[in-house]
């Protein structure tokens, strides 16, 4: 609708034929970015759908293995996306520890914190709650 009111304002002489260029030459851009905005974001969307379907895989997944009496190749390869084994470092005590990250379908790496982690974050839930009280 702009652009037939400026071509009509411009067929009448209100605005001039460089004024006309240059308007529409700006509603061609702004619609070729609105274009490319949209389908941007329709990539995400279906990123997400294909997300939330690998999710439901994987929950329903994990409600059939809850009471697991045995770990099949079936259940980790339903639950485990990838395993990365890392070269062994040598820890504090002197043994050798060989780090290792699972990458589980749909949700990814999961970081479970250390003895030392989950005792300093136990202190400073402490700390902070004497502080509010």
């Amino acid at each position: 609708m702009l652009i037939e009111r400026i071509y009509e304002d411009n067929v009448l002489g209100k605005i001039s034929d460089e004024r006309f260029c240059r308007m529409s030459a700006n509603y061609e851009k702004e619609q070729k970015e609105l274009l490319a905005a949209v389908e941007h974001d329709e990539q995400a969307v279906r990123k997400a759908e294909q997300e939330k379907i690998d999710l439901k895989v994987f929950l329903e997944a994990v409600r059939e293995c809850t009471d697991l009496k045995e770990l099949t190749p079936t259940i980790v390869n339903t639950l485990i996306k990838r395993i990365e084994v890392h070269n062994s470092e040598k820890g504090e005590d002197g043994l050798k520890h060989v780090p290792i990250d699972i990458s589980f379908t749909a949700v990814g790496i999961i970081n479970i914190p250390t003895e030392k982690e989950l005792i300093a974050a136990m202190e400073e839930m402490r700390e902070n709650l004497l502080k509010s009280a």
